[in-house]
């Protein structure tokens, strides 16, 4: 049976030379979404999400077509599924908590020798060697033949109920952690957080609160960095940190070398300014805010240089994002998957309200909603590009 054929949500447009006065900045004329031709798939996106029963699957996108990858027996535990960035294997945690290496081309699957409980999430690292899964244990690789190793344990603490009507039983205290993510081939990091620990526990050690760890794959080793940064995003050696000493507090965000996270420079964002992508290639960090009130599809689009945080170029344009176009605006926890194509703009997402499969161009400023045989899309793993 073939699959179901993807809908098209956009508006149709035809382009005119007065439309066109002003290269470097388009202005919405009114409150009405812009006419706007939607972009183009080029290649294919790899979604994963719930069926229309409700079951977590995968599946591979493309123009006119939606092809299952992941489903019934060997359906994902979510979110822990991630596409390798070669685009050849799905690393993803099954029902019964093991990991699993599906070859996307052949369909054929390696199972790990290992099995985790409460799997927050999977990624892969830059050069497809090694994926992590960050679980209740704490962070775990594997290699692409299914060779898996503990690099960071979850720790732990315990205490006693003490004060006015405590019991004095004994409890136990995890840390919590965020998601490890690739700063290079080698190279994780990951945040533990604690909150408020009981005054009984040292606020020292593996139970401090807010402390951010890099573990080395190669070497098997961890070290705390001396502030807590979460890592956005990386690109060929670059990485964007945003440094939050608190969680209450905003803290700056910040570019970094990979070799040494420890040389930053600060990247100069303004209150609705929202960092999207690394671009493919050049490594420009690409930069989102709306610009204008509520009624308006303004937006600016910055391009940052990963080196030196400089900005590079600023074009504010309109997007069919928000109002009456049907696809609301990102929110800031998006994650946004770029298309592969050199010197392109575009990004796939999934909509963290709707959960529909988003693709905007930034260069033009057209988006499109996917609609496919997913009831809900919470995961974009993947664009690849067109082999052809």
């Amino acid at each position: 049976m073939n699959p179901p054929p993807l809908q098209l949500r956009s508006r149709s447009w035809s382009p005119t030379s007065s439309e066109f006065s002003a290269p470097t900045t388009l202005a919405a004329a009114c409150s009405s979404p812009p006419e706007i031709a939607p972009p183009v798939i080029g290649g294919s996106l790899v979604v994963a999400g719930k069926d229309k029963a409700g079951q977590a699957a995968v599946w591979q996108v493309t123009e006119g077509a939606a092809t299952p990858l992941l489903s019934g027996n060997t359906a994902p535990t979510l979110p822990a599924v991630a596409l390798s960035p070669d685009g050849r294997t799905l690393a993803y945690v099954n029902g019964a908590g093991r990991i699993v290496l599906h070859d996307v081309a052949a369909g054929t699957e390696i199972v790990a020798q290992a099995t985790v409980t409460d799997p927050l999430c999977a990624t892969w690292a830059p050069d497809s060697a090694h994926v992590a899964i960050t679980s209740e244990q704490g962070v775990t690789t594997a290699d692409r033949k299914g060779a898996v190793a503990g690099l960071v344990t979850r720790p732990s603490g315990a205490y006693h109920e003490t004060g006015p009507g405590s019991s004095g039983e004994s409890r136990d205290v995890v840390s919590g952690m965020t998601c490890a993510r690739w700063v290079d081939p080698d190279t994780v990091i990951l945040s533990r957080y604690n909150g408020d620990l009981p005054s009984t526990i040292p606020a020292s050690g593996a139970l401090a609160p807010n402390t951010t760890v890099v573990g080395h794959v190669a070497a098997g080793t961890v070290q705390d960095l001396p502030e807590k940064e979460d890592l956005l995003h990386a690109c060929q050696g670059h990485a964007l940190l945003h440094r939050a000493p608190d969680p209450a507090v905003t803290g700056p965000t910040l570019l970094a070398d990979a070799s040494d996270l420890s040389r930053t420079t600060e990247v100069a964002l303004g209150a609705g300014d929202t960092a999207w992508f690394f671009q493919p290639g050049t490594c420009a960090l690409v930069v989102v805010s709306h610009t204008g009130d509520e009624d308006s599809y303004d937006y600016t689009v910055k391009l940052f240089d990963p080196a030196t945080g400089q900005q590079r170029s600023s074009r504010t344009l309109p997007i069919a994002l928000g109002g009456d176009s049907g696809i609301r605006e990102p929110v800031g926890s998006t994650t946004f998957v770029p298309s592969p194509a050199p010197g392109a703009l575009a990004a796939a997402y999934a909509d963290a309200n709707t959960h529909q499969l988003i693709v905007a161009d930034l260069t033009t400023g057209g988006t499109r909603r996917l609609d496919g045989p997913w009831n809900e899309a919470t995961q974009v793993l993947g664009w690849t590009a067109s082999t052809r």
